[in-house]
C-alpha cells in the first residue's frame, strides 16, 4: 500500500470510524489530490501527443527528476516554492533537448520516437541511480503546510498539504487553459496541430513551437513529481512506473485531448481513493480496470480529440 493510501486509512481508522461518511470524504479528498497530480503529468503528455503524434514514454523520468530536484532544493534550505519552480524548469529544459534529438523522426514511423523516449527514460533513471543511489528519500512537508484543517461539525481533519496540492494543481490547470486558448502561443499550437505546412508558409519557426511544446509538457511532469515528493518516498526507478499510472487517465480522457485529461484523472483519483477503503488489497487495479472497460465501448476515450486544456 502506498504511503498516500496508508495515510488515508490511518486518518479514517481513528475511533473505529472505518466506513462512515467522514472516512469516505477524507479518501475522496486524498484521491482527488492524487488524481490532479496525475492530471498534470497526463496533460503534459497529451500536449506532446497532440502536437507531434509522439507518446512520451519518458514522462516518468521527468516526473522523478522533478521529485529529486524538490528534495535537494528543500534540503539546501531554499523555500518550497523555489523547489517547485526549479522542479518544473529543469525537466522542461531537458525536454527541449529531447525534442531536438527526436526532431528528425517527427511525422515518420512513431516506433522510432517511442523507442527513443523509452530508452531515454531508462537512461535518466540509471543516471539518477548513479548520482543518488537506490536509497528511498523522503522530502519533508514545509512547516507552513503541516497540520490539518478541522471541521468539527463533521468530525473531519483535512491535511493541509493535500489541500495545497489540489489548489496548486488546479491553478496550474487554469493557467495552462488560458495560455492554450487565449495566447498567441496557444494559437500557434492549435495551428501547427491542424496544418503544419500552413504555419511554415507563414514564416513561423515550427521547430521553436515544438521545443515549447516539449518544454511545457515535460515541465508539467516535473512539477507533478515535485508536488508529490513530500507525500511519497522517491527512488530512481519509481520513474519507470509513472507511465503505467498515468495511462488510464490519458486513454480515458482521449489520447492527445487535453480537455479530457482533467475530468478523467480527477474521477479516477476519486474512484481509486474510495476503492482503497473498500478493497485495500486491490485498489491499484481499479484505474486500469476502468480503462479496459471504457475503451472496450469507446476505443478513443470518452472525449473527442482537441487542444483545449
Amino acid at each position: 500500500m502506498t504511503r498516500r493510501r496508508r495515510r488515508c486509512r490511518r486518518l479514517t481508522d481513528k475511533r473505529g470510524m472505518t466506513m462512515g461518511i467522514s472516512s469516505i470524504i477524507l479518501c475522496i479528498m486524498i484521491g482527488l489530490s492524487s488524481g490532479l497530480m496525475t492530471y498534470l503529468t497526463a496533460s503534459g503528455m497529451s500536449l506532446i501527443v497532440a502536437g507531434t503524434g509522439n507518446i512520451n514514454f519518458g514522462q516518468g523520468a521527468f516526473y522523478i527528476v522533478g521529485a529529486y530536484i524538490c528534495y535537494y532544493v528543500t534540503s539546501a534550505g531554499l523555500p518550497f516554492g523555489v523547489a517547485l519552480f526549479v522542479g518544473m524548469l529543469v525537466p522542461g529544459a531537458v525536454g527541449a533537448l529531447l525534442e531536438i534529438v527526436l526532431r528528425p523522426v517527427h511525422g515518420k514511423d512513431m516506433t522510432f520516437s517511442w523507442l527513443i523516449m523509452l530508452g531515454f527514460s531508462y537512461i535518466m533513471c540509471d543516471v539518477l541511480v548513479f548520482i543518488c543511489g537506490y536509497k528511498v528519500r523522503a522530502t519533508p512537508i514545509p512547516a507552513f503546510l503541516k497540520g490539518v484543517v478541522r471541521v468539527e461539525s463533521l468530525g473531519l481533519a483535512f491535511p493541509i498539504y493535500y489541500l495545497f496540492t489540489i489548489a496548486i494543481s488546479l491553478a496550474i490547470g487554469v493557467i495552462l487553459w488560458v495560455v492554450l486558448n487565449y495566447s498567441k502561443l496557444g494559437m500557434y499550437f492549435r495551428a501547427i496541430i491542424s496544418d503544419r505546412k500552413m504555419v511554415e508558409n507563414l514564416g513561423i519557426n515550427v521547430n521553436l513551437l515544438y521545443i515549447a511544446m516539449f518544454m511545457i509538457g515535460t515541465g508539467l511532469g516535473g512539477v507533478a513529481g515535485a508536488l508529490n515528493a513530500p507525500i511519497s518516498g522517491i527512488s530512481p526507478k519509481a520513474g519507470l512506473t509513472v507511465f503505467a499510472s498515468v495511462m488510464p487517465a490519458l486513454q480515458i480522457g482521449g489520447m492527445g485531448n487535453m480537455k479530457g485529461c482533467l475530468p478523467a484523472a480527477a474521477t479516477l483519483g476519486v474512484i481509486t481513493g474510495i476503492a482503497s477503503l473498500v478493497i485495500p488489497t486491490y485498489y491499484n487495479c481499479v484505474a486500469s480496470a476502468c480503462m479496459v472497460v471504457i475503451l472496450f465501448f469507446r476505443p478513443h476515450g470518452l472525449f473527442s480529440k482537441g487542444m483545449e486544456a
